[in-house]
């Protein structure tokens, strides 16, 4: 699910507590993990002693970088620290902290601190360095910046991860290293939840006056339905489907450029060359952002909040590209894509649908001392070979994690 906060941007700093970081790590394996939130049977880490050889440099410094398939990746990167024996900092989306008072307080207990991810935050940026030149925590960072529910595929990493990496190697200079440690987070069903998920559809499908066909596959009435909710949110934000209906990915992508070209002229964003459409609306939703938390435009507000709600539905759009259920039709797959299109048309976090079990994989951890040069020649180049390195390494991660799986969410729907 793609969040978008109301609420102007204040920097919420890590507040770190020993006592409660202690005992959030205490009770997540045995009480968050298998509640009704996460309905986590066990999380299997492998790769732990590419980690401990890293870690035998004792000025180390270290920023795991996971991909960000599901709503559970926090409270499970908790639980790999645990395992590694070591207490995190996690840099978190502000939304996340506005839920909630008291959640608002525990999360800056645990050490995690907030970030404007729609735009460029200076004190989250300084915070984040800090963090890592001090040395006291290891600091956790989703690159993804949102839950796509897509796990077997990264989505593009965003650059900021490794750009504090490499500020924070520059600043320590060659005798200390920060180690990027590349995380691959798998998740799959213990369970055979097919029928909950097909009950799932019907339900969507009803919603919007259908009804799901049990006589075809569920591959082609997931497309169907999710076909004509998509219409339905482009004609009730005033936008025409293409011709013939949203048939293909071409199709798709043109409903979504339609949406980004319009806001690009109301908001006077000018597109870079070479800009992909998900780039595009990042751009777009960082000017409504900054607007909207800037109180001197206080007579722009309301204008821009539809453009936000016009531009998250943009990247929901996006997110149905790709063929993934349809290259493989896995129970988890199906899962995920039904559960993303539910979320999709409630904006409400769904909780899993059945036990499910977290594979973890520790990545060859990269040495930064060896991009301090190029980063301080072409910094540019250099973030972007870092982050397109991680993001590969996660990837094949993912892969070899998906080659061992053999419980029943790996099986065809």
């Amino acid at each position: 699910m793609l969040e978008y906060s109301d609420l102007p941007y204040q920097f919420l700093p890590p507040r770190p507590n020993r006592l409660v970081i202690a005992l959030a790590q205490m009770i997540t394996p045995s009480i968050v993990l298998p509640g009704k939130n996460h309905r986590l049977s066990a999380v299997e880490l492998s790769g732990k002693e590419l980690f401990l050889e890293s870690r035998s440099h004792k000025q180390a410094r270290f920023v795991f970088m996971p991909n960000h398939p599901t709503h559970s990746d926090p409270q499970v990167m908790m639980e790999v620290c645990r395992q590694l024996q070591v207490k995190p900092a996690f840099m978190a989306a502000h939304d996340v902290f506005v839920r909630g008072k008291i959640s608002s307080w525990f999360m800056q207990r645990i050490g995690a601190f907030s970030v404007d991810r729609e735009g460029s935050d200076r004190k989250a940026m300084k915070c984040a360095t800090g963090i890592l030149t001090t040395g006291k925590y290891p600091l956790v960072m989703f690159p993804e910046g949102n839950v796509y529910l897509c796990n077997d595929l990264v989505t593009p990493f965003v650059e900021g991860a490794a750009f504090i990496a490499l500020r924070a190697q520059k600043e320590l200079g060659s005798d200390i290293p920060v180690f990027a440690v590349p995380v691959s987070l798998k998740y799959s069903f213990v369970e055979d939840v097919r029928e909950k998920f097909i009950t799932n559809l019907n339900g969507i499908a009803e919603e919007f006056g259908d009804e799901l066909n049990r006589e075809k596959s569920v591959i082609d009435e997931l497309k169907r339905i999710s076909i004509k909710v998509l219409i339905h949110y482009l004609e009730l934000h005033g936008q025409t489907p293409p011709q013939g209906g949203l048939k293909t990915d071409e199709s798709i992508s043109k409903a979504a450029e339609r949406l980004i070209i319009s806001l690009e002229t109301k908001m006077k964003v000018t597109a870079r060359e070479g800009d992909d459409l998900t780039t595009r609306v990042r751009k777009i939703r960082a000017t409504i952002h900054g607007i909207r938390s800037d109180p001197t435009r206080k007579d722009e507000h309301d204008t821009v909040s539809g453009y936000a709600d016009e531009a998250m539905f943009a990247l929901r759009i996006l997110g149905y590209l790709g063929g993934y259920s349809n290259s493989n039709p896995t129970l988890d797959r199906i899962a995920e894509t039904i559960t993303r299109l539910r979320e999709d048309i409630t904006s409400e976090t769904a909780k899993p649908a059945g036990r499910r079990k977290a594979y973890v994989k520790i990545c060859k951890p990269v040495d930064l001392r060896e991009y301090l040069g190029k980063f301080q020649k072409g910094a540019r180049a250099a973030i972007a070979e870092l982050t397109s390195a991680c993001e590969d390494s996660v990837q094949a991660g993912i892969n070899e994690l998906n080659a061992g799986n053999s419980l029943p969410g790996s099986k065809p729907f």
